[in-house]
């Protein structure tokens, strides 16, 4: 833990802030110090501009009540306190991003307590299981390892093991092709998955503390991996194939010819049969898929459980913070274990920083061991780009090269998405269950597919824009709250920027069509949940009340909303260098290869057009292995 770097009266401010955000409940007993004092140790590991604009944002909420009530805000009393904190909480977009921002610690670690489970019957942290230590793993070389400069010579060298990067990387050494295999995060074994989601999300996930947002209207929380699986380790494991009518997109606006059906099936069946896809079984669905399911028939929409790759799922619940069951077949426990199998050898902690090119010939790429500043370099005929949508534009951008068609880092989508809360008379009890085990497919054509969404406590509450009362009591009723989710197929589209610290920044507005699509999708899950006879169902959307019956959907979808109205997250980051046959208008080709420079591919989801409108990784995963036959056949030509 990093030393206390805030002063005594800033600690007093934020210990004011959360006895009113968090009061005395039923159950649980009102805020305290200690959870400042456990928020303020993991922020002062921040870069020292965050830590700036932290302490601006608390003297703000400090001194911002003078104007109004003469006396700053902690010295106000309880109500008049909570009164003026609403002021941030409703206020405008600007106002609620900072405040959240400001009150995110306070939630995370006022919840994230044993005792508070224990309060409520809910379980803390998962047992500890015991890693093996297969033959396969000889081949890893962590960074750490490295204290003498590396130099290596390979056929390929695939930068990135998530979707994209691992099956690629198992594909070509399956045919005999010699793979080198790097990524900048660390193999996290069954081990190291605690459960705990702050504690996950500073292992595994990339950005400052593990979180990541756009920069737009408004911001949206969208979190990517930084570890071996990368992405597929932190997702929900729900697989979908391609759509057909997303494939003819493709053909007609991109020139994919080959990207039919039937082309495609070979491909997705090998995916799908190393995922060992299945539909979730309903005895883990639970509760949450029961409710789902009640509604959705009262109204006659389509629905049933969802495809996913876990084939031994017993719903611990914990699907976006590793599995530590290794149930789910992310690529961790799947492509890479296989591709290693085959004699491919695995490089982790390595950041690679440059492409090694001469004469307009690309002889492989080098970085650095990020523990011990030792010096790598892999040569080799093919380099392989699987960094992510957000990265891999990045480090193309940095080399002067995927450019020709001016699209690079542009075209992004992204799925934005949220859900509703609903409060149930019966106990639900939707942390032991599949997280994402349901869905709602009746509106998929229409770009609007609603799927499970349950969050463990201590995240359910840093997702809660709400504070006071209500909230503390929202938070002690857990166990009778049914969530879902839902996502759009967006046609508003982002563009990947430098960002601080070497990370990416995707700027994203969301567009008047998308808004419309986002209200409606809260709309119809509102309905869902009225209809399976929830007592109340709560919308994050900036000025919407609590609704109790249809006529309180009605009042509220009387409001104009804009996007800035909207609180989202997103998942599926796609098309930032997206393949096509015009080089004037696409970054790679059909196969993957960049158009302006021979022997680099992008396998990755920054190679899928946008926007797929289903969870992305069985995609990316199966266009990533078509564009490894054609890797393959290059080496071998």
């Amino acid at each position: 833990m990093a030393e206390y770097w805030q002063t005594h009266g800033e600690r007093e401010i934020l210990f004011r802030i959360g006895q009113a955000i968090i009061p005395q409940g039923r159950v649980f007993p009102p805020f305290t110090r200690e959870a400042v004092l456990r928020g303020e140790q993991v922020a002062g590991s921040l870069p020292a501009s965050v830590r700036q604009a932290v302490r601006t944002i608390i003297w703000l909420i400090e001194m911002g009540s003078i104007p109004r009530y003469g006396r700053r805000m902690s010295s106000l009393k309880t109500p008049d306190r909570l009164h003026y904190l609403r002021t941030w909480s409703q206020g405008n977009a600007a106002r609620r991003a900072a405040f959240r921002y400001i009150t995110l610690p306070q939630k995370v670690f006022y919840y994230d307590d044993p005792d508070k489970f224990e309060m409520l019957g809910v379980e803390y942290r998962k047992p500890p299981v015991q890693d093996e230590s297969p033959r396969w793993m000889a081949n890893v070389t962590p960074g750490s390892d490295l204290t003498e400069d590396l130099e290596i010579e390979t056929e390929v060298v695939v930068v990135g093991t998530g979707a994209g990067g691992a099956a690629a990387a198992c594909a070509l050494a399956e045919k005999g092709d010699t793979v080198v295999i790097v990524e900048e995060g660390h193999y996290h074994r069954r081990s190291a998955f605690s459960g705990r989601p702050f504690e996950m999300q500073s292992l595994m996930y990339r950005g400052v503390g593990g979180i990541a947002m756009t920069l737009g209207n408004p911001p949206i929380f969208l979190p990517t991996g930084c570890c071996v699986g990368g992405t597929t380790t932190i997702n929900s494991g729900t697989c979908f194939r391609t759509p057909s009518r997303t494939l003819k997109r493709w053909r007609d606006l991109h020139g994919l010819a080959e990207y039919t059906d039937a082309a495609m099936a070979p491909y997705f069946d090998r995916v799908e049969a190393e995922y060992q896809v299945e539909t979730a079984k309903m005895e883990y669905v639970g509760k949450s898929g029961e409710i789902l399911a009640r509604g959705a028939e009262k109204l006659g929409y389509s629905h049933g459980p969802l495809d996913r790759c876990a084939p031994d799922c017993d719903g611990q619940g914990i699907c976006s913070f590793g599995c530590n069951t290794g149930a789910k077949r992310s690529t961790d426990v799947s492509f890479v274990p296989r591709a290693l199998r085959n004699n491919a050898q695995l490089l982790t902690g390595v950041r690679v920083d440059n492409l090694l090119v001469k004469d307009g010939q690309v002889l492989g790429v080098s970085g650095v061991s990020l523990a011990t500043g030792t010096a790598v370099t892999i040569r080799a005929s093919v380099v392989v780009l699987a960094m992510g949508t957000l990265m891999t534009p990045l480090f193309l951008r940095r080399h002067g090269v995927g450019n020709s068609s001016g699209q690079l880092g542009r075209n992004v989508s992204i799925h934005p998405a949220n859900g509703v809360t609903a409060l149930m008379d019966e106990v639900v009890d939707g942390w032991k269950c599949i997280p994402q085990g349901y869905m709602v497919d009746q509106f998929e054509s229409d770009g609007i597919v609603i799927e499970g969404a349950f969050a463990p406590l201590d995240s359910s509450a840093v997702l809660n824009p709400m504070i006071g009362p209500e909230f503390q009591d929202m938070m002690e009723n857990y166990r009778h709250l049914a969530v879902s989710g839902f996502m759009i197929e967006d046609d508003s589209r982002g563009t990947v920027h430098n960002g601080m610290n070497g990370q990416a920044m995707l700027a994203y507005n969301v567009v008047p069509s998308d808004c419309e699509r986002i209200v409606r999708a809260f709309s119809i899950l509102t309905r869902i949940y009225l209809a399976a006879g929830a007592r109340k169902v709560w919308a994050p959307v900036h000025g919407w009340s609590p609704m109790a019956g249809f006529d309180d959907l009605v009042r509220n979808l009387e409001r104009d909303v804009r996007p800035s109205d909207l609180e989202l997250s997103a998942f599926h980051p796609l098309g930032s260098c997206h393949m096509g046959s015009d080089p004037t208008r696409h970054v790679c080709t059909p196969e993957g290869e960049l158009h302006d420079l021979g022997n680099v591919f992008i396998c990755d989801g920054a190679a899928i057009p946008p926007a797929l409108g289903v969870n992305p990784m069985v995609t990316i995963s199966a266009v990533a292995m078509r564009m490894a036959d054609r890797i393959h056949d290059r080496i071998n030509g």
